[in-house]
């Protein structure tokens, strides 16, 4: 679904330009007619590239549908939360910025485990519904295992354990649920589902509800990382913007099964020999 060559790409542009200071960005850098703004300008002329790519694959692919559209806009979100964890180390992800708050592993931990539930919740909701076998009482434990594809002790041990490996769980789990739900037809959308609430929401409030729900902590990874001195500076502020960008070109291939690549893999050749130029340039500074 999603290219590799671009993730690649824009990964490979971040892990350069994320360390450099405002000085190492005023660095000549030219780029066409563009020769007073160094180093900086090749953050703008990235995004406006990756801006691009989403207008053009807009116009390779039918219109979204409601789902894809919802699922677009979960991506978008896990991509500002990526960006904005960008550069934490595993020990400052565990420093608690004050007495009685969490550290960053521990709200990584929360959010990735609301969104195994809540995937949980929509997988048995269309399985039942599908079954026409669909009633309002709660999962099983059960079902909540066979759902989840761990038991209770294997999920306890990934939520409490290595922040990296989280991560590395998040982003192999991230995609999959992509896949999965972008085939949720119209109808289905509006079926109710049961969660811990006495509310049988609708599954497209499930699927809102990751967005959302990463909005909330993320807000709250922003605070915890700028009261344990992690400000983010220059770099890492413009990385969320070329991260936002990509989270909408990505978005366009949603609920695709074939698209034609030729402006994905452009796009990523272009990007990654930007990255490799400005490489070469630092090296010889």
């Amino acid at each position: 679904m999603f290219n590799s060559k671009l993730t690649s790409a824009i990964q490979e542009f971040a892990a350069l330009m994320l360390p450099l200071s405002e000085k190492d960005l005023g660095h000549q850098w030219i780029w066409k007619d563009h020769d007073e703004e160094g180093i900086r300008f090749a953050f703008f002329v990235t995004l406006q590239e990756l801006r691009q790519l989403a207008v053009t694959l807009s116009t390779l692919r039918p219109k979204p549908t409601p789902v894809q559209h919802i699922l677009s806009q979960y991506h978008a979100a896990y991509m500002d939360l990526q960006a904005a964890l960008l550069g934490l180390s595993a020990e400052d992800a565990e420093r608690v910025p004050a007495e009685g708050e969490w550290p960053v592993r521990r709200v990584y931990a929360h959010i990735l485990g609301a969104e195994i539930n809540f995937t949980i919740v929509v997988r048995y909701a269309l399985q039942k519904h599908r079954a026409g076998t669909w009633t309002p009482e709660k999962i099983s434990d059960e079902d909540e295992n066979r759902l989840a594809g761990m038991n209770e002790e294997e999920y306890r041990a990934l939520l409490s354990g290595p922040f990296e490996e989280m991560l590395a769980y998040h982003r192999e789990f991230h995609p999959t649920i992509i896949e999965e739900f972008s085939k949720i037809t119209d109808k289905e959308l509006d079926l109710s589902s049961t969660f811990w609430e006495e509310t049988r929401f609708p599954i497209k409030h499930r699927l809102h509800r990751y967005e959302a729900h990463f909005m909330q902590h993320t807000v709250q990874i922003d605070k915890t990382l700028m009261a344990i001195g992690q400000a983010p500076g220059e770099s890492k502020q413009l990385l969320r913007k070329i991260y936002s960008a990509l989270a909408e070109a990505e978005g366009m291939m949603i609920g695709i099964e074939k698209i034609d690549e030729t402006a994905i893999l452009a796009t990523a050749s272009s990007i990654s020999e930007r990255t490799k130029e400005i490489g070469n340039l630092l090296s010889q500074s």
